[in-house]
Parts: structure tokens; C-alpha cells; sequence
């Protein structure tokens, strides 16, 4: 929703200031899942957002929280594990499968190798539970949609009869963490995305109201196939700030 590939949608950095000047509380919850909270927020400063590490809501936290005191295999990208602190992470043995995202590099081939997920369906055949990141079927690079982790998610769930618990977006408990940090009450709360699957669904099914925009992973038939109706639907982030003034 506010870049792809690490290039700002444009107006994007623009418009997130303009909503702080109008005094708004802003929350920034990804389903991220390949590097550390502080490296997101970084490269989100490096593309002239403002935005604070503790603005920023992750999935690898969630888990990190979720998670704690359980022996855990994790099918995750190295740059994550920084927020994975705390956890104990295992070969065999495991209380819990945890399973992260995909990025565009090479690693995601070593991470979902046919033997760490032959381990990975090993430990839930001997009772671990299985849970992950997220369970998105595909994001938006500049080169057009790749495949991420939800393919073997579905896979893992497939072989076991395990379903997993999804720790990130569309989980109502990732909605109401967001919440929480806010002090937010969900009917006075917006939640802007591209995602009308992980992301607007999800938030008005939870209450909160919500604008859908055009940039991302929005395709043309997302609405055909939508059982709820956008609050909004908008060019991009960008013209969001002028919409809500006028609709408040």
C-alpha cells in the first residue's frame, strides 16, 4: 500500500505526513514476514516516510509473543529471526511449526527445501502445532505477482489435517492488536489497504471501516468477488487525506 519493490507509491510519504499534522494516531501493520521491525521502519525513513519502530506492527513479534515458551521449527527467513528473540528454536522436538514469508531472493528456495518441509510435517505428525506468518498466496513486486508462503502453508495443511493458526493479517487478533496499541475503538478506527482479502474484509468484519486502494495487489475484479463493501475506494493512499477530511 505504500510501496512496492522499496519504490513509495506516489504522494504516499506525502499523505502519511499530512494525516499526522490532522492529529491522527497512525499504526503501520504488515504481513511482512522476511526481515526485523527496525530494518522495515528504515527502509520506510529511507523512502521519506516518518514513521517510528514502535509504529510499526509485524508478524514475527506476534509470534515471538504467541509463541513464548514453546520449543519452536521455524521455516523462516534469517532476517527474521532478530524478532524471534526469546523463542527457542529447534531441529526436533518441536512444540510448534512456525511458518514465515518469501522475498525475492534466493534464500525462500533453501527455506522451503523439500526436506525442511518433510521435517517440518515430521514435527506436526508427532503432535506440534502448526501456525504462521501469514498465509498470503502471492505479493506485489515490480516485476508483477510472485508466489509467497501460503502455497506451503496449504501444503503442510494438506499432508497433516492440521489447519494452521494464522498469526498476522486476516486474523482478528493481529486487527485488535493494532487496536490496543492505538487505544483505538474500531468504529472511529480506518484501515487503509490493497489487500481486499487480508486486508479490508477482515478490518470491517471487525468493525472498523475501511479504504480500499487501486495500487499494489488491487485488481480490477477484486470488488466482483468481495462479500463486503469498502467505506471507500481510492486511486492510492495519496488521495486519503482529502477524501477523509471531506467524509468526516
Amino acid at each position: 500500500m505504500l510501496h512496492v519493490s522499496g519504490e513509495a507509491i506516489h504522494g504516499a510519504p506525502a499523505a502519511v505526513a499530512r494525516l499526522r499534522e490532522a492529529g491522527h494516531a497512525l499504526r503501520f501493520v504488515t504481513n511482512n514476514s522476511t526481515r526485523p521491525r527496525a530494518q522495515l521502519a528504515d527502509e520506510l525513513r529511507a523512502l521519506d516516510f516518518d514513521v517510528a519502530d514502535e509504529e510499526l506492527q509485524t508478524t514475527a513479534r506476534t509470534a515471538a509473543r504467541e509463541l513464548a515458551g514453546k520449543r519452536v521449527f521455524a521455516l523462516v527467513m534469517a532476517g527474521v529471526v532478530p524478532d524471534l528473540d526469546g523463542l527457542e528454536l529447534v531441529g526436533e522436538g518441536a512444540h510448534a511449526v512456525l511458518v514465515g514469508g518469501c522475498d525475492e531472493t534466493l534464500e525462500p528456495n533453501q527455506v522451503f527445501s523439500y526436506m525442511n518441509l518433510a521435517r517440518a510435517f515430521g514435527e506436526i505428525q508427532m503432535g506440534a502445532e502448526l501456525y504462521c506468518l501469514h498465509k498470503n498466496r502471492w505479493w506485489q513486486t515490480s516485476r508483477g505477482p510472485l508466489l509467497d508462503a501460503g502455497a506451503f502453508v496449504a501444503g503442510l495443511e494438506y499432508a497433516t489435517g492440521v489447519e494452521a493458526t494464522v498469526l498476522g493479517k486476516p486474523s482478528a487478533a493481529y486487527f485488535a492488536a493494532a487496536l490496543d496499541a492505538l487505544g483505538a475503538e474500531p468504529e472511529l478506527t480506518w484501515f487503509v489497504g490493497d489487500d481486499a482479502e487480508t486486508d479490508v474484509r477482515p478490518a470491517q468484519l471487525f468493525g472498523m471501516r475501511t479504504a480500499l486502494v487501486r495500487t499494489g495487489k488491487f485488481r480490477p475484479d477484486t470488488l466482483e468477488g468481495l462479500d463486503v463493501t469498502p467505506d471507500a475506494v481510492l486511486s492510492s493512499v495519496a488521495d486519503f487525506p482529502d477524501w477523509l477530511e471531506r467524509h468526516l
